[in-house]
């Protein structure tokens, strides 16, 4: 019931709003990568420098950047390429500059080395050169972009034990040096222990219950955001968290979806990947148990999308898949609070859809093929200890969940955090994911941009590097997180290479749980208080249309999509654009508090009586699309009027109607008010109560009857009068 803008019309207008700035844009990317700036505990911290030229003399800069090839991971016997970039934001030409590239005997020992290096790329007067480079940058026009590829010498490189290495570039000579920094990887032994990367399906962040047709059309679109997702999982052994409302919106449109989207559900099908079911809108977890709810919320019925459509059961031949099998994990199938319990059955839906054909259940519409086991996925940073005590008592079959945490919110060494990828904490069942590598990975993902991506998994592939040098037979998971926006290059680029970390390959979900399970602690994690706040806040005017919603036949045509609003508003998708949730929250408590008014008495007019009884005629406005039954309650506020005390009311759709009430008055002339409030068949109050005034004159029928006699009286003498006058003047005239 939420008016909102579209996934699609929001993904035109960024599109729109960068266009003016785009090449600028690019060319930034291309050399100031994710580390432009000084790193954030959000975004990975490989370092670019910036320096003024020494040809223009001003405040205008020259951005370089330095990332190796291959990921940042060194192949015995090869040398190892390395790219380098300088970006001119002058007016004026830089002249061409030399290029000297080095790295060192010393390996970057912990994590903390690594962040350390990237964020402060200064020079380094202990470390010993190993492997030096020297090329040159050709000259740079305005605006304009110069690059070079230069190799450290495999036989140096040979001489490295395995570990994680600084990388350097200096650029230009002199005063107007200017050095960037990266890192690569001499491998090691692989280990024993698995490795998982967990890769969402999810849509941009909506407030709608359900993505419209146009939407799916432009996200399943072959350069659509749906798409782009969809392939760079495919081939892969990536492990898939799909938000099962994408299913349902392509599900409910039967034959008539758009072709691309049916084609992206038949290949999310065909894939043999291990997969879980997200909250239904990707809904956030933390937010909801930080409200007070003791189990995540679910949507009960999507019957009314359904009836909406105009299909027939032969719309969803071939389409319509089995209900998931026994076991597996789709909480949105169960309408009681939580997992827990098996699916109610989906009501049969009213309205278009044909001669009463059998429709697809809860269950099948949103099933996303075989799932595994019961997990749950809050968004990175928010798996407070309440929250994995909460999520962890929810159990499927009697099958306990799971839940995937980041390591920052695991206390212990530094190793056993980043590495210890299965566990327990407080009896919860936990898979613990690299929070470093898992951002590296989600920078890579969001860019197309080479140099870009380069920094990022080179950045991903050191925090892998140490994790398994720590503990070779302790399994390794790494997740995308939820994207922003992803690109198809960039998308692939971090799925190939997450499967690939530190020469593993990756495997299925069963695997990595069926793996020991060590004694953790969770004691980190952001509480979301103001999202907490913000959904308490939507609970309240659902309660409030849950009432008002009993005036209708079905009233899960207005609660079904209410509460499917509110998981969409809820979407972890929401957490990146604050400026943005608080204008959709907001637009959903205008169209709350509109459709609570949508059904209202008209008020009348001052209202006279000039009878002793008769009926009084009030107007209804229904503004619903759906019919509505009421009861209206008339009640005077005095003795002098006897009011019929409840009238039945059966309201048309987007109509105003009448409604009499009959009224006797007591005396013969007085001033009263009748108060009128519309009630729904369950009695709940419907809008406010409307006063009526009511002048009775009740002596005026006195005195009209006394008028209309004696008119009577006196035209019937009249004519009595008249009759004999013409009776003598014919006597008259005969003896005449």
């Amino acid at each position: 019931m939420t008016p909102s803008l579209s996934a699609s019309v929001r993904h035109r207008l960024r599109r729109l709003a960068a266009a003016p700035a785009m090449l600028s844009a690019l060319l930034t990317l291309a050399l100031a990568g994710p580390a432009a700036a000084a790193p954030s505990a959000s975004s990975p911290a490989t370092a670019t420098a910036t320096t003024a030229p020494a040809a223009t003399g001003d405040a205008s800069t020259v951005t370089f950047a330095v990332a190796p090839s291959a990921d940042g991971v060194v192949t015995a016997g090869q040398p190892l390429a390395v790219s380098v970039s300088a970006r001119n934001a002058t007016g004026s030409t830089v002249p061409a500059s030399s290029v000297h590239l080095t790295t060192s005997t010393r390996a970057l020992a912990t994590r903390a080395d690594v962040k350390a290096w990237l964020a402060a790329p200064a020079a380094d007067a202990a470390r010993t050169e190993l492997a030096v480079a020297d090329g040159e940058v050709p000259s740079i026009v305005p605006l304009g972009v110069g690059s070079a590829t230069l190799s450290l010498d495999a036989t140096a490189l040979a001489a490295l034990a395995p570990g994680v290495y600084p990388l350097r570039a200096d650029y230009g000579s002199g005063a107007s040096t200017t050095t960037a920094v990266s890192v690569f990887v001499v491998p090691g032994d692989a280990g024993t222990g698995a490795l998982g990367l967990v890769a969402p399906l999810t849509a941009p962040a909506q407030s709608t219950g359900l993505l419209t047709s146009t939407e799916l059309a432009e996200l399943t679109a072959p350069d659509g955001e749906l798409r782009a997702q969809l392939d760079a999982v495919s081939g892969t052994a990536a492990i898939l968290a799909v938000d099962p409302a994408i299913v349902a919106a392509i599900r409910v449109l039967g034959t008539s979806a758009p072709a691309s989207a049916t084609r992206w559900l038949a290949d999310l099908l065909q894939l043999p990947n291990s997969r879980f079911a997200l909250q239904f809108g990707d809904a956030d977890l933390a937010a909801q148990v930080a409200a007070g709810q003791s189990t995540p919320l679910t949507v009960s019925t999507l019957a009314p999308y359904l009836t909406e459509s105009d299909l027939t059961e032969s719309d969803f031949t071939g389409i319509t898949p089995s209900p998931a099998p026994s076991g597996s994990a789709d909480p949105t199938a169960d309408p009681t609070p939580g997992p827990t319990g098996a699916p109610a059955p989906t009501p049969t839906p009213t309205g278009n859809t044909g001669t009463g054909p059998t429709l697809p259940t809860l269950a099948q519409l949103t099933d996303i093929g075989a799932g595994t086991g019961s997990v749950f996925w809050p968004a990175s940073g928010t798996a407070t200890a309440d929250v994995v005590a909460a999520l962890g008592a929810l159990t499927v079959d009697d099958i306990a969940s799971i839940t995937l945490v980041d390591s920052e919110t695991v206390t212990g060494s530094e190793t056993q955090a980043a590495a210890g990828a299965r566990g327990t904490a407080n009896g919860a069942q936990v898979l613990v994911y690299d929070a470093d590598a898992s951002r590296a990975l989600a920078t890579a993902a969001a860019t197309d941009t080479p140099l870009t991506r380069a920094e990022a998994l080179a950045e991903a592939s050191a925090y892998a590097a140490l994790a398994v040098a720590a503990d070779p037979s302790a399994p390794l998971l790494v997740a995308l997180d939820r994207p922003s926006e992803v690109t198809g290059a960039g998308a692939r680029a971090a799925v190939v290479a997450g499967t690939h970390l530190a020469g593993r390959a990756a495997t299925d979900l069963a695997t990595l749980t069926a793996a020991p399970a060590a004694t953790l602690s969770i004691a980190g994690g952001e509480v979301p208080t103001d999202r907490a706040a913000d959904l308490t806040a939507l609970l309240a005017g659902e309660d409030e249309l849950t009432d008002f919603a009993t005036i209708l036949a079905d009233p899960a045509l207005i609660t079904a999509r209410e509460r499917a609003s509110i998981l969409q508003l809820l979407g972890n998708g929401w957490r990146a654009q604050p400026a943005q949730a608080a204008a959709a929250l907001e637009a959903h408590r205008t169209q709350t508090q509109e459709t609570l008014e949508a059904v209202a008495v008209v008020p009348p007019s001052d209202i006279t009586l000039a009878a002793t009884s008769a009926p009084l005629t009030f107007s209804v406005r229904n503004d619903l699309p759906w019919p509505v039954s009421l009861r209206l309650i008339a009640t005077p506020n005095d003795p002098r009027l006897v009011v019929q005390n409840t009238t039945e009311v059966e309201a048309g759709p987007e109509q105003n109607t009448r409604v009499q009430v009959p009224v006797e008055a007591r005396v013969g002339s007085g001033e009263s008010t009748l108060s009128l409030q519309l009630r729904s068949p369950a009695m709940v109050a419907i809008g406010d109560t409307v006063p009526v005034h009511v002048t009775v004159r009740a002596e005026w029928e006195s005195v009209g009857l006394i008028v209309m006699a004696t008119l009577v009286g006196a035209m019937i003498v009249i004519g009595i009068v008249r009759t004999v006058r013409k009776m003598r003047r014919r006597t008259e005239d005969s003896d005449g």
